[in-house]
């Protein structure tokens, strides 16, 4: 028989690694707090888990400034929340009489909003899954819906749908 450890009641091996890395994941209450107080576009960020950046075609390359290293610092900003900027360190190199760039780093800011939003959920809550914020969002765009009506009204358009396309192809 299995002995319990403490405070891993409960939690599957991968839990529990997840556990010991310091990775907890949000409660359901937590996510739907987070999902209240933040924008449509931070949510289709979150939702998507990724943010939306533009391309060097579509913005260009520019630089804002050289570091203490000599690289080249640029930055982009999310086209949808507006709240990641991406950091990417260039190095430039004259080989004969061409000059090659080559991105060496990248990572990601988060900048608070004009309104005081933030992209990321308050500090020891738990880290928040793309999944976990589209499944609090369609709860709380059912919400007050019936299951059994939603089946009901899913049976009864697939229903309509098969009778439309039989007079479709007798007719």
């Amino acid at each position: 028989m299995a002995e319990d450890t403490p405070g891993r009641a409960g939690l599957s091996i991968q839990g529990e690694q997840q556990q010991d890395a310091g990775y907890i994941r949000a409660s359901e209450e937590d996510v739907d707090l987070y999902v209240d107080g933040v924008s449509d576009e931070v949510i289709m960020c979150r939702e998507r888990g990724r943010h939306l950046f533009p391309t060097i075609r579509q913005a260009g390359i520019h630089f804002s400034e050289v570091d203490e290293e000599g690289l080249f610092i640029r930055r982009l900003q999310c086209t949808c929340c507006k709240l990641a900027v991406r950091v990417e360190k260039w190095e430039g190199v004259r080989r004969g009489s061409r000059t090659r760039f080559a991105r060496v780093t990248s990572g990601l800011v988060y900048q608070t909003g004009p309104k005081g939003e933030m992209y990321l959920a308050p500090s020891g809550r738990g880290h928040m899954t793309p999944r976990q914020i589209g499944d609090s969002v369609a709860s709380k765009a059912l919400a007050g819906e019936s299951i059994t009506a939603l089946r009901k009204s899913i049976a009864k358009a697939q229903a309509d749908a098969k009778k439309k396309a039989q007079k479709k192809q007798g007719g």
